[in-house]
């Protein structure tokens, strides 16, 4: 009795999504340094806090990278940033609430992914998707401060009501669906192509007008608005704050040829980052036993949004290959896939080895993401250096960065100011320039850049790591 009660316990879904929610709250106060995804988590962080401690107006996000000038910034509909904000009225701002809120989301996002999966494709089959999907590059990703899995979760919860529009027929169901699909597809733009799965039920003829018609609707709501905030608010924030600070991609013949002239680097993203290597080779054996077997439907559920994501793709360009987590769009129906795939087979004790096989893998590779990286460790302590060194929270300082909007070094100081290369604060006329815009401070990193850079100034703090100069 007691071995059955241990079996049920294991074939429920919802141990293993508290089990890896549990795990996962491990390092969850940890510095937004994480490997892979600090500057994207930074930035994020940064227009949180920025609603926190000045302007809160959620149409308006802001960045501390604009020296004297406001910061703002047109970016994806803050949403998530909004979130932290607002826990941070209840309990006064900390960095972690943000990993906490994508953890709790992404968790929500796995129930009604298991629930979504299952109800197509059986119990097992949507056992076995979600299992995947905790045990994969979701594992890591969805305890970082990252819109990308937050907006993930929020499409794949709308599903699930749009799925219950179909069956029963409530408004109320298409209300909330279009809502949460909405903040999704705001949040990232990208995670509108998990919804492309959609066009299964909506292309089946056995579906009633009625509901095709209402699910139309809301697509076109849902459409209009990110439109409107992606192509018209975005620009128009850009116009009169930072220009250029979030990527809007390129476009698609130049960033195919990216992709294509960068062929083993894009690939890797999807062999090798989403599953690993032995995730992707049940992957494609999985691919090979529903083709061969004529599921049309699984097929589909892979297909359409993996093609839809490709469209992203292109988009992107560069952007797809070096940075780490965009596959994490296209990881929810691989899994399901996967999932299915090894559903099918005859053997349970020959699943449950590809499971482990698999886990192990993928876990073993991201255990890293529960400690700082190395090369970021004086970051975490850089704010209370500047408060002992006498930087004044409200002083303006300027850090040797190459890249203008790296929020890394900015959001860990604390302070507002300029990102500028090495070469610029050697200039003497620009420090002039500088110091009549009310810079104070320059911070200047020796072991990150490869010019140490030694200015005639003041200098009020030095280690092995950077020196602060009084300008």
């Amino acid at each position: 009795m007691q071995q059955q009660r241990f079996i049920i316990l294991f074939e429920d879904a919802r141990f293993w999504i508290i089990l890896f929610f549990i795990i996962r709250l491990y390092g969850i106060t940890n510095p937004p340094l994480d490997p892979a995804s600090a500057y994207r988590q930074c930035d994020v962080l940064m227009i949180a806090r920025n609603f926190f401690e000045g302007d809160s107006n959620i149409f308006y996000p802001r960045v501390d990278l604009a020296g004297n000038k406001e910061g703002i910034v047109g970016v994806e509909f803050p949403f998530y940033n909004y979130l932290i904000y607002l826990t941070s009225l209840l309990f006064g701002y900390s960095h972690w609430y943000g990993r906490l809120i994508n953890l709790i989301f992404t968790s929500l996002g796995t129930y009604f992914f298991y629930k979504s999966s299952s109800r197509f494709f059986g119990n097992k089959a949507g056992l076995y998707s979600t299992i995947l999907l905790l045990i994969t590059g979701w594992f890591s990703y969805s305890r970082v401060t990252l819109p990308d899995t937050f907006a993930a979760s929020l499409c794949m919860i709308a599903l699930h009501f749009a799925f219950n529009y179909f069956e029963d027929k409530r408004i109320t169901d298409l209300v909330i669906f279009t809502a949460i699909a909405l903040l999704g597809c705001l949040s990232k733009i990208s995670a509108a192509s998990l919804l492309t799965v959609l066009l299964i039920p909506m292309l089946n003829a056995g579906l009633g007008w009625k509901q095709k018609l209402g699910l139309s609707f809301s697509a076109g709501i849902i459409l209009l608005i990110v439109c409107l905030w992606y192509f018209y608010w975005v620009p128009y924030l850009n116009s009169i704050g930072i220009s250029n600070h979030f990527f809007m991609g390129i476009p698609f013949t130049e960033g195919a040829q990216q992709i294509f002239n960068n062929l083993p680097l894009a690939l890797k993203k999807i062999y090798d980052s989403p599953m690993k290597y032995s995730g992707f080779i049940v992957f494609l054996f999985s691919i090979a036993i529903v083709s061969i077997q004529k599921k049309t439907i699984p097929l589909l559920a892979f297909l359409i949004p993996f093609t839809a994501f490709l469209i992203f793709v292109f988009k992107s360009g560069f952007a797809f290959y070096i940075n780490g987590y965009y596959f994490v769009m296209f990881l929810p129906s691989m899994t399901l896939i996967t999932g299915y795939g090894i559903s099918l087979l005859n053997s349970k004790t020959l699943q449950i080895a590809l499971l482990i096989i698999i886990g192990v893998e993928n876990i073993a590779n991201q255990v890293h993401v529960f400690s700082v990286s190395k090369p970021s460790l004086p970051f975490q302590n850089l704010e209370s250096i500047l408060n002992q060194s006498h930087v004044n929270q409200n002083d303006l300082i300027a850090i040797n960065c190459s890249d203008y909007h790296n929020p890394i070094p900015m959001y860990m100081a604390h302070r507002k100011g300029w990102n500028l290369p090495n070469d610029y604060l050697l200039n003497e006329e620009n420090r002039k320039s500088l110091k009549s815009e009310g810079c104070k401070y320059i911070l200047v990193f020796k072991k990150h850049f490869s010019e140490d850079v030694i200015l005639p100034l003041d200098l009020v703090y030095n280690s092995d790591v950077f020196k602060i100069y009084k300008l």
